[in-house]
């Protein structure tokens, strides 16, 4: 059985612990429109089958924006990671 491959974007302060933690793609990101792009070469490229969203970045980019991505690609799944308040 295939495993599943997961994708995540995040603030640089979470990249090491992200790729410590087995995601097979991490990618950090310094804005919100650069976070959108990565989000969907990823689901162009079919490169993931589960991509984690860090919840600032998320709060920047709005949860309205990210719904959208989610309805007008439905596969993968898009989840966003909740993190303990940093700075």
């Amino acid at each position: 059985m295939p495993s599943m491959r997961i994708a995540a974007i995040v603030f640089r302060d979470l990249e090491d612990a992200l790729k410590a933690g087995g995601a097979d793609i991490v990618i950090a990101v310094e804005n919100p429109s650069e976070a959108i792009s990565h989000i969907e070469n990823i689901i162009r490229e079919k490169k993931a089958d589960l991509i984690l969203v860090d919840d600032k970045i998320v709060a920047r980019i709005g949860k309205g924006k990210l719904k959208e991505i989610k309805y007008k690609y439905p596969v993968p799944a898009i989840v966003e990671l909740e993190t303990q308040n940093r700075k």
